[in-house]
């Protein structure tokens, strides 16, 4: 009689809980929101890398001015890099950045593949083949920079990024012919 009675109760109190409606959309939140809330991350994500990879190509465009008008033609690469980090501005980590300048006498010489090495190879480590030429007066220059841009959502381990390293690497390219300087 006492069994009975004890599953009547639970029984009663199941019944309760099947009616009570309070913490359904907790629940349903719960098994909404992470797919969401992950979603929304890698919005915010790719959006900011878009965004750095606008200011990289701007910040190239206006370092390449100086090899372009002879201001910079005694500077090192690690001068050129310190200029392409204060056109970055806060965005910049030094150590993320590998620039490769070169200079050719004509356009024709562009159209061999290897006269551009990759700077990576598959695993996204440096090749090690980077220059710094400034060139001269009337000179083609091909300025390129590659921005090693950490992935901050990369805490899901879905995607490696580009390296394996949770980086996504930010390419950018000037190509253009030096003014007649002096």
């Amino acid at each position: 009689m006492k069994g009975t009675r004890q599953r009547a109760g639970l029984i009663r109190l199941f019944r309760g809980f099947k009616r009570d409606q309070r913490g359904v959309t907790a629940i349903e939140f719960a098994a909404v929101g992470i797919p969401f809330f992950m979603l929304l991350f890698g919005l915010i994500e790719f959006g900011l890398a878009f965004f750095v990879n606008q200011a990289l190509d701007h910040a190239t465009f206006e370092s390449s001015r100086l090899l372009r008008t002879g201001q910079a033609r005694n500077f090192s690469k690690d001068q050129f890099a310190t200029d392409l980090c204060e056109n970055l501005s806060v965005l910049c980590v030094a150590t993320r950045i590998e620039i490769d300048v070169r200079s050719f006498e004509d356009f024709a010489a562009l159209a061999d593949p290897d006269s551009l090495p990759d700077m990576t190879d598959a695993s996204g480590k440096s090749t090690g083949t980077s220059s710094y030429t400034p060139g001269k007066a009337s000179s083609i220059m091909v300025v390129r920079v590659l921005y090693r841009w950490p992935m901050f959502t990369s805490f899901t381990r879905m995607d490696a990024g580009d390296t394996g390293n949770m980086e996504r690497l930010l390419y950018s390219t000037a190509v253009f012919r030096n003014e007649p300087y002096i």
